[in-house]
């Protein structure tokens, strides 16, 4: 039996794995924008939903050798939550700025 000390560490991996799920979406956003239609976007959420399960079960593995538990999963959970609220949510507001800041400069020289 492991201390609640030694399970720490366990959870701060799995909350490092869930934040790399969480920058992989991310990094998929553009794409999703790129390609148009059901079955790019079906291609593109299958790709992702393999890469994110591949690397949750990597995570679970390297951490805490394949085994299942709730810790794990609701970091690996609140990883993926606190990346898209921060960083995520971040890259948007300045992607919506500079589409706006575009907007008024194509709008100033027409």
């Amino acid at each position: 039996m492991e201390s609640p000390l030694q399970q720490i560490p366990i959870f701060l991996g799995a909350l490092y794995g869930g934040t790399v799920i969480g920058l992989v979406f991310t990094a998929f956003r553009p794409f999703h924008a790129l390609f148009s239609g059901r079955i790019a976007h079906g291609l593109l959420d299958g790709l992702f939903y393999a890469l994110a399960g591949s690397i949750a079960a990597l995570t679970l593995y390297r951490i805490d050798g394949g085994t299942l538990r709730l810790y794990t999963v609701s970091g690996i959970l609140l990883g993926v939550f606190l990346e898209l609220r921060s960083i995520d949510a971040l890259l948007c507001a300045l992607a919506e700025k500079l589409r706006s800041h575009r907007r008024k400069f194509t709008k100033k020289r027409l």
